[in-house]
């Protein structure tokens, strides 16, 4: 008789924390639901602007960037940081980013323009199709990801070519004279900027951190499935080589994104055609994703990018 007091006491415990746990689930659900509706609204209230203002009112641009850059890092920050991606936070496109950051305040050297320039339409915006960069509406992370890989290439089309337009409600006018191509400015300093990355790169993770494998970073992220053409390619020389191909590989791929970058930079049919093609590879990802992933699996929290 104790025990069966005791079995259906227990039993009406594990009822009501079960219940209490559905409860917050559900809670926790619906907030997730609504965060992810409003996400998709901005998305594509977004695009529909920076359409707008690319085409018809470049001055907008520089706004838009030097405002939402900032809020979208430090909520990439906070959420990388919890769930342990935080290593992700030193690859090339943030310290692309944050040159373009500096560069907005300083805008008068057309020197350092050439330099982001080619860093924005060379690797930057070709990691995007290496990590497979998506425009998943309703993803923060996703959308985020689009965000800081396009959008200094689209600040640089206004530049480049509406040099008066961009400058126009700016407090200072970007790059009066713009600058001849030059094979310093737009190859040998960008990739002199790259391998400074490597090395502020390499020492952070290989020599200071030495992350465990809960953390995730761009080194085994990119070369985590062996059947993939990159685990391939690092793993070359053998695993003890596998860093230094990992670097190899980013350099030799630096190096293959400059070389189209003196085409757009003298031609404006032929930048406004990369941007157009780039932006359509980063759409479908997204038709990619929606059809092949989501309509399989549904809203999945904490997908790494």
């Amino acid at each position: 008789m104790g025990e069966t007091i005791e079995t259906s006491i227990q039993y009406k415990q594990l009822e009501a924390g079960s219940t209490t746990s559905l409860k917050n689930g559900l809670k926790d659900w619906k907030k997730s639901r609504i965060i992810e509706k409003f996400v998709y609204v901005v998305a594509v209230i977004t695009i529909i602007f920076l359409t707008h203002a690319t085409v018809y009112a470049q001055w907008l641009l520089p706004y838009y960037y030097a405002v939402s850059t900032p809020i979208l890092i430090l909520i990439r920050v906070i959420m990388y940081w919890k769930n342990k991606w935080q290593y992700f936070l030193l690859d090339f496109c943030y310290y692309a980013n944050a040159l373009w950051y500096i560069f907005i305040w300083i805008p008068h050297s057309g020197e350092f323009f050439c330099v982001v320039f080619a860093l924005s339409n060379g690797p930057l915006i070709w990691a995007m199709v290496v990590y497979r960069n998506s425009l998943v509406f309703h993803s923060t992370d996703k959308v985020t990801s689009a965000y800081i890989h396009i959008l200094p290439g689209l600040l640089a089309f206004g530049i480049r070519w509406y040099t008066e337009d961009v400058s126009k409600y700016w407090f200072k006018e970007f790059v009066p004279e713009m600058p001849e191509m030059s094979l310093i400015w737009l190859l040998v300093v960008p990739f002199g900027c790259f391998l400074a990355h490597s090395f502020i790169y390499f020492v952070v993770v290989h020599v200071v951190a030495k992350p465990k494998e809960e953390y995730v970073t761009s080194f085994n992220y990119l070369g985590k499935k062996q059947d993939s053409c990159l685990y391939k390619t690092f793993n070359i020389c053998g695993e003890r080589c596998r860093p230094l191909m990992f670097y190899v590989f980013n350099w030799l791929f630096c190096i293959a994104s400059l070389a189209g970058v003196f085409i757009c930079y003298n031609f404006y049919i032929a930048h406004c055609v990369f941007l157009g093609v780039m932006s359509t590879i980063l759409i479908m990802n997204g038709g990619n994703y929606y059809i092949d992933v989501f309509s399989k699996r549904g809203f999945v929290e904490g997908e790494c990018e």
